[in-house]
């Protein structure tokens, strides 16, 4: 062989290395969805498509792992092949590190299998709360015969495939070059960029997307509606390893400040728990309802950074929100309500699924994502077409993957816009997002009732002004001015729906994901961030008269408060009530590594790395009293931590549905 054919014999066996792993994670794949044959019964469309796009998917998760094992041996043949010294036992070493390490994964697939039979779920780090009673474990495993199969598929499969792996480094071997080999420099502008392509597409395969916004992520897999074709896109290596680091990651341990039992027993007492509805959750109640917009279309905007303090509603003189200023005043405007957390994955999950922000805790970001009671389950129930629109990829944040697993069935984001239409990472501008969005409604308002939560993104860096649309800021600063735009998109969507049949028959909900840091913050958790808008508008012959609820109120309450307007009474599984009828003694947020405990007049602050405060909020008196209170700030305490630790309870146990 020239130079140049063994350069090309290289690459070729590093590709039938990754093209042959592929091959046999695809091979478990399949025997999972042998084992589970009678899944698919549920599907009533589209069965053999949406296998066929299910194993695409895997193919994509199945080359992240691929490449994963093979990156480091991808750089080592390279450098020892343009080096001219490439020994024979270095190649064998480096074919024995690449066996070791597929087999290692292919006993991950194999475990998965009854793994996924029993859980319902691919293979996680929950294994690993085996760690204490492995000797049990074990025995369980040789005790029963059903498992022993698994063994023969693993052993059966492994010996195929080093089988075949030697085939390959055998070939490989005999393309080792030598210093005698020469290569022509014309032929070097062919071999640099395809060395340049292969290690391009060792880190894309890692990556598992081209997307800058975000790398692959479970909730790519999420594409159906479908619980068992979503899964099995999935690689269990990929799962194993992304739960497991998700668990070292110090902003996702759990919190263990109290008993659980003292905590449910705090939660059920606060929020009147039924002791009847125990089954469910100890804060299971039934939300009784008097719906004045009874069968109503429900559409949730969620304003990205709209705090409160940006409104001329609450004493801003800049003038950067004349619509929904205008708006306060002819709808039920909650003039008291604050934000659950500081990001906008808070602000999405605690405004449709009730429940708090677990401090530093990425909500959404599961890879095995919980089944929550809130607007999409409880409105389907109903016969409700449920719907979420973003204005970016709608895989950043895992909001698609958590959408979709929680009954709503159709997302929208980034893959769905003209690539004109998209101005920066965050995508399209809310007014295209809103124009994008009315027509998709109107098409599902023929069917019957929908549900739609839209998230805006304009108001976020980077800033994009688009002044080509209609729009004349008045504000000099870009801050100002893209606050101006977005409460002016809202504008251009009550226009755009309200020449729609089904404007007069929805409610239409505009609550902030958080706000941000504006004028001054006497406290280290600062108002500006949490105290948001809160807007019910039901226009049409019997719609929401003028009214301000003054009634401390959190984002959790945004579910129960307008569902109790809409539908029949229900059973309200979440930290939510209806501001309209119900009060609370406290509400609780989360500001990352603090937390928040407030009543009406006084503000207790738990910091991770630093001591408590108890504040007389009303003055913005930063004299801390909590010494002097001692009682009422345990108290607090109490409330803040139970509120969070049930929540975390309620997630691990199965039980906020």
């Amino acid at each position: 062989m020239s130079y140049t054919q063994k350069a090309w014999q290289n690459l070729k066996s590093l590709f039938q290395v990754y093209l042959l792993g592929i091959i046999f994670f695809a091979a478990f794949r399949l025997l999972l969805v042998l084992l589970n044959i009678s899944e698919l019964q549920y599907i009533t469309k589209n069965k053999w498509f949406l296998l066929g796009e299910a194993f695409g998917m895997g193919i994509r998760f199945d080359t992240v792992i691929a490449c994963y094992i093979m990156a480091i041996p991808v750089f080592l043949t390279t450098v020892f092949f343009l080096l001219k010294r490439f020994p024979l036992f270095v190649l064998r070493l480096i074919y024995f590190f690449i066996g070791l390490l597929f087999i290692s994964a292919f006993v991950i697939c194999c475990f998965d299998i009854p793994f996924f039979n029993h859980f319902f779920s691919r293979l996680n780090n929950t294994i690993f709360n085996w760690n204490g009673h492995a000797a049990w474990g074990i025995k369980m495993i040789f005790q029963d015969p059903k498992y022993f199969g698994f063994f023969f598929v693993l052993g059966g499969f492994s010996a195929i495939f080093l089988y075949f792996l030697r085939r390959i480094r055998k070939q490989h071997q005999l393309a080792l070059p030598t210093l005698a080999d020469e290569m022509k420099k014309k032929q070097y502008f062919v071999f640099g960029p395809s060395i340049l392509l292969l290690f391009g597409f060792v880190f894309l395969g890692i990556r598992g997307r081209a997307e800058e916004k975000s790398p692959i992520i479970p909730g790519t897999a999420y594409f159906s509606d479908y619980p068992f074709i979503n899964q099995l896109g999935l690689n269990p290596v990929f799962t194993l390893m992304r739960s497991w680091l998700d668990s070292q990651n110090p902003e996702n341990k759990e919190l263990h400040w109290l008993k659980d039992g003292d905590a449910l027993t705090t939660m059920h007492q606060l929020l009147g728990g039924d002791p009847m509805l125990q089954y469910v959750s100890p804060i299971a109640r039934m939300q009784h309802t008097d719906p004045v917009f009874k069968g109503r279309n429900v559409v949730v905007v969620i304003m990205e950074s709209m705090s409160a303090a940006k409104m001329g509603r609450f004493g801003n003189p800049d003038n950067m929100t004349p619509f929904l200023d205008s708006l306060a005043t002819q709808c039920w405007s909650f003039d008291s309500v604050f934000s659950a957390g500081m990001h906008t994955y808070n602000g999405i999950y605690t405004t449709l699924f009730a429940h708090p922000a677990l401090m530093k805790k990425h909500t959404m970001d599961h890879v095995t994502v919980p089944r929550m009671a809130g607007f999409p389950n409880t409105l389907n129930k109903l016969g409700y077409q449920t719907n979420f629109f973003t204005t970016h990829d709608e895989l950043f944040d895992n909001m698609s993957g958590f959408m979709l697993a929680n009954e709503v069935k159709t997302v929208f984001g980034q893959k769905d816009y003209p690539s004109a239409e998209v101005r920066s990472t965050l995508g399209v501008t809310d007014e295209y997002l809103f124009k994008y969005a009315v027509p998709k409604l109107s098409d599902q308002a023929a069917k019957g009732p929908f549900f739609a939560a839209l998230m805006t993104a304009s108001d976020h860096d980077p800033f994009v002004v688009p002044t080509d649309q209609g729009f004349t800021p008045h504000n000099k600063e870009k801050s100002k001015q893209i606050v101006e735009y977005a409460d002016w998109s809202i504008r251009k969507f009550i226009e755009f729906a309200s020449k729609e049949p089904w404007y007069n028959n929805t409610v239409f909900v505009f609550v902030a994901d958080h706000g941000g840091y504006i004028g001054p913050n006497a406290y280290d958790v600062a108002f500006s961030y949490h105290h948001i808008p809160f807007l019910v508008f039901a226009p049409g012959a019997n719609g929401t008269q003028p009214r301000a609820i003054k009634t401390l109120g959190l984002q959790t309450d945004v579910f129960p408060t307008v569902a109790s307007q809409v539908i029949p009474d229900f059973i309200n599984n979440t930290f939510g009530i209806n501001l309209l009828q119900d009060k609370r003694p406290y509400i609780v947020f989360s500001s990352d590594e603090k937390l928040s405990c407030m009543n009406d007049s006084l503000l207790y602050i738990y910091r991770e790395d630093a001591n408590e405060g108890l504040y007389r909020y009303r003055n913005n008196d930063v004299k801390d009293i909590s010494a002097q209170y001692p009682k009422l700030t345990d108290s607090m305490r109490h409330v803040a931590f139970a509120w969070l630790q049930t929540s975390q309870w309620m997630i691990n146990n199965g039980k906020t549905k």
